[in-house]
């Protein structure tokens, strides 16, 4: 865990930078004001796996990973963020010196591994997790949900995806406002909206989340028709489209966009694990410049990187 010192250091410059202070401070270049992770210094936080990612562009400004917010699978217990007892927890993440990398180890209660790891990488963070099966039944069905939260970047707060695009059939798609909403609107709005992956399952049948599918009697979660490849899902900054926060997972499963937070999903599904075998998904969080396309292009590059695939 990172020292009180250095939390604190970030978070007073967060709040100078949103009150006003002494001026609101200059932009800084990412050679000037690198990437750093950090996370809550104390233990009054109950969510366990949240990781903050310093801004490259605006001191004192962060983003959040609930880094797994949920995992769990057929004979798989699973890891959450959530501590599920109500009281306070230490934070989970170590860091090396430079805090440009964050790691933990998580022994669920079968005695399965799960491994999380951030590694600060130019302008984007790459991320990793590995599920070790230490049991003699198989996981299979694994689900994993990893919310990227704007959450004290304010240029990229969408709360009515506004900001919001999702690359369809080449083209560059925005949600909520040219995707094409299955089922009845919401009474309230804006609602959780859902999207399939190219060539992974239609989340709607998949049984442990039903509530992606309007008859669970979620009245905020609606799926759309369209599908999207490759899963990347980005928000642009309010007043420069040329500015992204994008995040990425491969073998991924779904993208979502949850406004209320707000935050965005492109999560991943590890394949099944043999016993004594270990399973992993690898993704990243892009800090982008340029437009749509060159996110996608992007996208792409950390594709290669991970797999070796378009």
């Amino acid at each position: 865990m990172k020292s009180p010192g250095f939390v604190s250091a970030v978070l007073a410059a967060g709040l100078l930078a949103c009150s006003g202070g002494a001026g609101t401070p200059e932009p800084a270049s990412a050679s000037h004001l690198p990437i750093r992770l950090f996370t809550h210094s104390d233990t009054a936080m109950s969510m366990l796996d949240m990781l903050y990612v310093t801004s490259p562009w605006q001191a004192g400004e962060f983003m959040a990973l609930d880094f797994p917010e949920h995992c769990w699978g057929r004979n798989f217990s699973g890891v959450s963020s959530d501590s599920r007892d109500g009281q306070p927890h230490p934070s989970r993440w170590q860091f090396s010196a430079d805090s440009t990398r964050a790691w933990f180890e998580f022994t669920a209660r079968d005695g399965n591994l799960f491994r999380a790891s951030a590694t600060v990488d130019s302008m984007a963070v790459r991320l990793t997790i590995e599920i070790v099966n230490t049991t003699r039944q198989p996981i299979e069905g694994i689900r994993v949900l990893i919310c990227t939260r704007p959450h004290r970047m304010a240029a990229f707060a969408d709360t009515a995806f506004e900001l919001t695009s999702v690359p369809v059939d080449g083209n560059r798609v925005r949600f909520g406002r040219e995707t094409t909403m299955e089922g009845d609107p919401p009474k309230v709005l804006p609602p959780l909206l859902v999207m399939n992956v190219e060539g992974g399952p239609d989340n709607r049948l998949l049984d442990d989340l039903g509530w992606f599918s309007a008859d669970w009697g979620r009245s905020k979660v609606r799926m759309v028709k369209e599908v999207g490849w490759p899963p990347v899902i980005g928000i642009h900054a309010r007043t420069d489209e040329n500015r992204w926060l994008a995040t990425i997972w491969d073998p991924s499963r779904v993208m979502f966009s949850n406004p209320k937070i707000p935050c965005i999903h492109s999560d991943p599904v590890p394949p099944d694990c043999p016993p004594g075998e270990t399973t992993r998904a690898d993704g990243a969080v892009l800090f982008h410049e340029g437009d749509f396309a060159s996110l996608v292009d992007l996208a792409r590059s950390w594709r290669r990187r991970f797999t070796g695939s378009n």
